[in-house]
């Protein structure tokens, strides 16, 4: 078996249950290891992930009793829908901010905690008084909620071994390294 052979087994299988319009081609990946196989299943619609992650489970559990090795992660593609202060983070760090962002795939949503830490937001404050991050917000509360806006988007933007579940994982923490990095102000940006 190939890689490309896997892909069209499982996309094969996928809309045979009548999910394959709901399948983001443009973001799948089918990778062959000597160990075997990486199968990166991405759908349109988080509300359809349930039923096609036991379809890959089904395919991965057919191929190991064939000796073959896969290893699956089924995903959706979220898009931020808004986000909205929610108070003082319970972190124990002083000035910490909580904010929710609730996210949309397809027709399921789900809310996520943000939690700004204190040293973060002292960096949005001291760099909005020197004129900066202005690109986020006129004002500190809405250049927060830009800033967490855009720092949600890109933990949504990996793929592979990289990527955040929103629904497993529903927390996120913004600190100073996070937020620099965010801010193109980090080495790894400035590339």
């Amino acid at each position: 078996m190939t890689s490309f052979e896997l892909g069209n087994l499982i996309k094969d299988r996928l809309s045979v249950a009548g999910l394959g319009q709901h399948l983001d081609e443009t973001k799948e990946q089918y990778l062959e290891f000597p160990e075997g196989f990486f199968a990166e299943v991405v759908l349109k619609d988080g509300s359809r992930l349930s039923e096609a992650q036991r379809i890959v489970k089904s395919i991965e559990e057919e191929l190991s009793k064939q000796g073959i090795e896969m290893d699956a992660i089924v995903r959706a593609v979220w898009e931020v829908v808004r986000v909205e202060k929610a108070g003082i983070a319970p972190s124990g760090s002083a000035g910490a901010q909580r904010l929710i962002a609730t996210l949309r795939s397809g027709e399921r949503e789900c809310r996520v905690t943000v939690d700004m830490t204190g040293n973060a937001l002292a960096m949005v404050l001291a760099a909005l008084a020197q004129g900066g991050l202005r690109e986020y917000g006129p004002d500190r509360d809405a250049a927060v909620v830009g800033i967490v806006r855009e720092f949600v988007r890109l933990e949504l933007s990996y793929g592979g071994e990289s990527y955040w579940d929103p629904i497993l994982h529903p927390e996120l923490t913004l600190n100073e390294n996070a937020l620099a990095y965010l801010t193109m102000d980090s080495p790894a940006k400035a590339r």
